[in-house]
């Protein structure tokens, strides 16, 4: 048996909390349902970037059925909550249920697990009203009051920025590793690297960056400079193209083209080898 997940309270959150008790009540409530629901997951690996727009879910999307035709068992956790974008990005039309024990129930698209807030309404044009504390314990039950089952990889689609939902995910989430997104332009650059050292102050495992939207039109080798200043590795660009973009427009996943496996390999390797 199934149950509709109900959305969200358009009305907003409860009143704040102090942020002490708020982190210690996550962290209990997250430690007790992550014995159960992520037993079976090997790895947590989060895309992310310090800003938005610059292709989080692109990129976490695309690798994860790249990494489900090397026969991996994968799973993707949109975790920006308030601005779900994976289901519109494949055209996903399904919703998110919950089970008797009121877990919920990953949605199979094409043999990849996915959960995301986008998935509880039929309107997409329908805002959630959530204010910073809700959204961080959405996230968090997203992540770990889910029956993922045997997973090997899990993304986690990232929101942009340094704030409640992305501190909670490295902080007490089981994130391990984080995959970092930029594109060529100095505000991205510079969200980045505060997205960076963030992972860093948390000692996340930086798997290294990536330079999204590189070519003539926003320039090229950026995330090089800033993975060298950094002391992280360079994955890596993904071009500009309208190849990309029209396979996006289509919900379609580009990285699985055999024109796409050199560029993509070393990021597939990056997140494969380090988890072995």
């Amino acid at each position: 048996m199934t149950i509709p997940l109900k959305p969200a309270d358009p009305r907003g959150s409860p009143p704040e909390e102090s942020d002490e008790l708020r982190k210690l009540t996550a962290k209990v409530d997250a430690d007790r349902k992550k014995l159960t629901n992520l037993g079976g997951v090997k790895r947590i690996v989060g895309v992310h970037s310090g800003k938005g727009g610059v292709g989080k879910t692109f990129m976490a999307v695309n690798l994860a059925y790249a990494l489900a035709e090397r026969g991996l068992d994968v799973g993707i956790l949109d975790a920006d909550v308030d601005c779900p974008n994976v289901p519109k990005f494949l055209g996903m039309t399904s919703r998110l249920f919950m089970d008797e024990e009121k877990r919920f129930i990953p949605v199979h698209h094409q043999g990849v697990k996915i959960v995301s807030m986008g998935l509880t309404r039929d309107d997409e044009a329908e805002p959630f009203l959530l204010r910073g504390p809700a959204k961080h314990r959405v996230a968090i039950d997203l992540l770990t009051n889910t029956d993922w089952g045997a997973l090997d990889i899990l993304l986690v689609d990232f929101p942009p920025g340094t704030a409640d939902v992305p501190l909670s995910l490295m902080e007490f989430g089981g994130v391990e590793s984080v995959l970092f997104v930029t594109t060529p332009q100095k505000e991205a650059l510079a969200d980045t690297r505060k997205s960076i050292r963030m992972a860093k102050a948390f000692r996340t495992n930086v798997l290294g960056v990536v330079e999204n939207m590189s070519g003539t039109v926003f320039g090229t080798g950026k995330a090089l400079a800033l993975a060298q200043e950094e002391g992280i590795a360079y994955l890596g660009s993904i071009p500009l193209s309208a190849e990309i973009l029209a396979a996006n427009e289509r919900g379609d996943t580009i990285f699985t083209d055999v024109s796409m496996e050199e560029i993509v390999k070393p990021i597939l390797d990056a997140i494969v080898v380090e988890g072995h």
